[in-house]
């Protein structure tokens, strides 16, 4: 098939050249793949990219033109020697349609330079919609039989949609940009990063975060879910090939600071390599006799994992699957066939996907929208790292609730000291946009105790425990009972007054609403007769709630050790208070003794000065 360009777009064509910026992985900043950019457009006479393939397609030599192209990033990126990182080339849907279009060409570019399959992704758009009929899944059908990758790009941009996601069955879905941008203030934005990138994992795909341009936005991205970053944030498109780099340290978000690797504790209900099986895994490229021998030799195996040539899921093989090709009189010969006809993809089952590390109740939630996979794949740093089996998960989730069980306290079922533990250990090392960490403790509930009972002082208890429920729900709050009438809180808002406002909105409605248990003769009085702590009966109080905070900043760096000096000294600092209220805010850069802050009375009246010392020591 001739696809040889005219002298009109042969000369344009040297003038286009190709920008290539990277992707990045948000657990260690490596580089994960380049997508290649055209530049020089302007040189050339277009008012855009678009413009370039708008005009090549009304001209008939779009696919003339796409190889040539195709050709030239190739050659391109292969000289810049990348080892293990991919090359992303976005495809115009519309080729298919011109005469001159042949399947094959782009594996014979790829060999020519030296690139593996495994090592191209091909992205297609939303942007124009492949018509039935007309090709577009028997190409990604071939491209996928080849050992190449499958991007959906624009997700969320175009009109295609969730039917498009369908069709490709993409190993890769690119976000766009609109969906990054202003997430970080509206919440819908933010729902949506955090839907796609679970439903993308259920589907065993990959998702990258396009056109993130604030630590803010990456942040964000990162806690959706998503794998991968791209934009200006990370690194403009760079024409020089000299200039690429093996990490982009601006992408990494979840590393440990320097000198922080005392935070390191592992979270509760993480799925760590103890529980991960090892299960060895086969190549994609693997010939059916090699599958079916290593059956033979493991038939316990109800599933094999499958990488690519760069250790990269790519799903799994299942046992039942072969068993009637292994059973028929030409079980075999009907395997080969589908070998030679669809590659090494023949039967492999798309499985869900997680980091290693990640939480028990989310690859719970994986396993259970594709049961049919039989485990879920791990990976670490973006390569396969393990599979865990649906049995290992019932044992696991078992485990679980049995800790749990015994850690809940038996008054008001909030989750105990083991759980507070290891939530502190997880918000230290990751505070994300910021996070408040908040000590409770009555003020004069034992003379309550002492006149109206231990039944209505759990009463008490249980009302606060009630309020703390009720008022703290939102994503990123949780709430635990430290025992007897010690509570504590970690809550994550916008911003650090919000944070601060949701917390002493707790101690005020407690305060009002304890009253309640008072009769009304010593509610009228606003005290009652009570022995302190020397044993003199005097004039006490009603019943409040002293509130200490700890407010860590972004990036801001504190231990297990210095939070609950931290939180012990400001409690004793809160009864000391009129306001009963004492707060402290540790900032990454800032080590200096805070300005006073003006506090709320929870009683009414005016609001006291608070001042809020330094954590650290060594400050």
């Amino acid at each position: 098939m001739n696809t040889t360009l005219t002298a009109h777009w042969a000369e344009k064509l040297e003038l286009l050249d190709h920008a290539f910026q990277p992707i990045a992985r948000f657990a260690d900043g490596s580089s994960y793949g380049f997508e290649a950019l055209l530049r020089g457009w302007d040189e050339a006479g277009f008012s855009s990219i678009a413009d370039i393939f708008d005009r090549a397609f009304e001209e008939r030599v779009l696919y003339a033109l796409d190889l040539a192209l195709r050709a030239k990033a190739f050659a391109k990126f292969a000289s810049a020697g990348m080892s293990r990182a991919k090359l992303f080339y976005n495809v115009d849907n519309r080729l298919l349609q011109m005469p001159d279009y042949a399947t094959g060409n782009t594996l014979r570019l790829a060999r020519e330079v030296g690139l593996a399959p495994s090592l191209v992704v091909i992205e297609v758009s939303e942007l124009h919609d492949p018509e039935e009929g007309s090709g577009f899944d028997r190409v990604l059908a071939a491209y996928r039989s080849q050992g190449f990758r499958i991007a959906l790009d624009d997700f969320g941009s175009g009109y295609a949609g969730l039917k498009l996601l369908h069709r490709a069955e993409p190993d890769i879905i690119k976000i766009d940009r609109f969906f990054v941008s202003g997430a970080a203030g509206d919440p819908r934005k933010a729902a949506f990063l955090g839907k796609i990138s679970g439903m993308a994992h259920l589907m065993g795909i990959s998702v990258v975060a396009e056109g993130i341009e604030t630590e803010e936005e990456l942040r964000l991205c990162a806690d959706a879910g998503c794998d991968f970053a791209q934009g200006f944030l990370i690194a403009r498109p760079e024409r020089d090939v000299g200039l690429l780099k093996q990490r982009y340290a601006a992408a990494r978000v979840r590393a440990p600071v320097d000198g922080s690797e005392r935070r390191g504790t592992a979270r509760s209900g993480v799925v760590s390599g103890e529980s991960v099986v090892a299960a060895r895994p086969i190549r994609s490229d693997a010939g059916f006799q090699e599958l079916l021998a290593r059956f033979r030799k493991e038939p316990s195996a109800s599933i094999i994992p499958v990488v690519d040539e760069e250790g990269e899921a790519v799903g799994v093989y299942r046992e039942r699957d072969f068993r009637e090709y292994v059973y028929s009189p030409f079980g075999i010969s009907i395997l080969e066939h589908l070998a030679a006809e669809r590659g090494g993809q023949a039967l492999i089952v798309k499985a869900p996907i997680a980091p290693l590390g990640s939480d028990l109740a989310r690859i719970v939630e994986l396993y259970g929208a594709s049961p049919e996979s039989g485990g879920v794949i791990l990976t670490e740093g973006g390569r396969y790292a393990g599979l865990i089996h649906a049995e290992a998960l019932l044992s696991l989730v078992a485990e679980r609730e049995l800790v749990e069980a015994r850690d809940q306290n038996p008054l008001t079922r909030l989750p105990g000291n083991l759980r507070i533990s290891a939530v502190c250990a997880e918000r230290l090392a990751s505070p994300g946009k910021g996070v408040a960490f908040a000590y409770f403790d009555f003020d004069n509930f034992k003379p309550f105790n002492d006149r109206y009972g231990f039944r209505n002082g759990d009463r008490v208890i249980m009302l606060f425990a009630d309020i703390l429920r009720s008022r703290l729900r939102s994503p990123g709050d949780f709430v635990g009972h430290l025992g007897g009438d010690d509570f504590f809180a970690c809550v994550e808002r916008d911003s650090q007054a919000m944070a601060i406002a949701s917390l002493v909105e707790v101690a005020t409605r407690f305060a009002r609403e304890a009253t309640s248990f008072f009769s009304p003769e010593d509610r009228g009085r606003g005290w009652i007769i009570g022995v302190d702590r020397g044993g003199q009966e005097r004039k006490m109080e009603l019943i409040t709630v002293s509130l200490a905070i700890v407010y860590l900043e972004p990036r801001g760096i504190l231990d297990a050790e210095e939070l609950s000096e931290g939180l012990a000294a400001l409690k004793k600092e809160a009864k000391a208070s009129p306001s009963k209220l004492a707060i402290s805010t540790f900032s990454p850069d800032v080590c200096s003794r805070p300005e006073p802050s003006l506090a709320p009375v929870q009683g009414g009246g005016r609001p006291q000065p608070i001042f809020t010392p330094s954590l650290i020591a060594s400050c």
